[in-house]
């Protein structure tokens, strides 16, 4: 298990992946009852993948929808 923040996620449990990151399914250590989607950039995507991210943080946390994990938080960590 890898540990981010409050959260720890294993690289088996792959979601998915796209062009700028890797995105695996996690729990929270304290809460393990709570799953979490971590969403991993690679730091030499960072630079290109900034503005799209902010974008897409925007847009995830004013959408609601059965079919669409909700944005509770989001944290940016250097590894």
């Amino acid at each position: 298990m890898e540990a981010v923040g409050k959260f720890e996620f294993s690289r088996k449990d792959l979601i998915g992946h796209g062009a700028f990151a890797v995105v695996f399914k996690g729990r929270h250590k304290e809460k393990p009852e709570v799953e979490v989607a971590i969403k991993c950039i690679n730091k030499k995507n960072l630079a290109k993948s900034q503005t799209l991210l902010g974008k897409e943080i925007k847009i995830l946390k004013e959408l609601k929808h059965d079919n669409i994990v909700a944005l509770y938080d989001f944290q940016v960590f250097l590894l």
